[in-house]
């Protein structure tokens, strides 16, 4: 059970890092509108890609055994479109993306609706299916399961409260294009292992 959890909470972790649209937005409120803002922000954040995250969990469970003996093609795939994924992190501006969500908004309960409006997006569905494979994670149970995603929770939650914390602490000193910097290197973290799924996955190939 205690390896279950890890692997979500390092699954929660890994998937939360990259800063997409969603991400940009709750630091902006954590700068212009305070802490509170921020964490609301990352809360809806983490819920949606929970939602996902339990997707990801079940599915690959309820597939493993159907795949098997196409282990190598689908991690090829899937580490082509993480590949892609990578380059398109690397590549994009996204603070000019969530310029538009800068309205006058002042309920907290809209800052959550909205950014987790903003989060539910199928193409987010990919960074934690990538880490759910990539770390072998398969359940056999309920269980199991609700330990993984409970894992899950506590990585993602950890890294927004911990961003928007040190977001807001300097947030003096802190500006919104630091992150297209910061979206570059987490782009090539991102395209690197997905090159290595690729390359292992050839060689599974190769050897068969």
């Amino acid at each position: 059970m205690l390896i279950f959890f890890l692997s979500g909470l390092a699954i929660g972790l890994l998937s939360s890092a990259p800063l997409g649209p969603a991400g940009v937005l709750c630091l902006q409120r954590t700068i212009n509108r305070g802490h509170r803002a921020g964490y609301v922000s990352g809360c809806g954040i983490a819920l949606a890609d929970t939602i996902f995250a339990v997707i990801a969990v079940f599915s690959v469970s309820f597939v493993q055994n159907l795949i098997t003996e196409m282990e190598a093609p689908v991690q090829l795939i899937m580490g082509l479109v993480v590949v892609v994924v990578g380059i398109k992190l690397a590549r994009t501006n996204p603070v000019k993306q969530v310029r538009h969500q800068n309205a006058q908004q002042t309920s907290l309960l809209t800052f959550f609706v909205s950014i987790f409006f903003l989060t539910i997006n199928p193409i987010n569905l990919l960074p934690v299916l990538f880490f759910t494979g990539l770390l072998k994670v398969g359940v056999v149970s309920l269980y199991g399961g609700i330990i993984v995603i409970a894992g899950f929770i506590c990585g993602a939650l950890s890294w927004w409260i911990g961003l928007t914390t040190l977001t807001a602490h300097y947030r003096k000193y802190f500006r919104l294009r630091h992150i297209w910097y910061i979206n570059r290197i987490l782009g090539l973290v991102i395209l690197t292992l997905g090159a290595a799924a690729c390359i292992q996955a050839l060689v599974k190939i190769i050897i068969h």
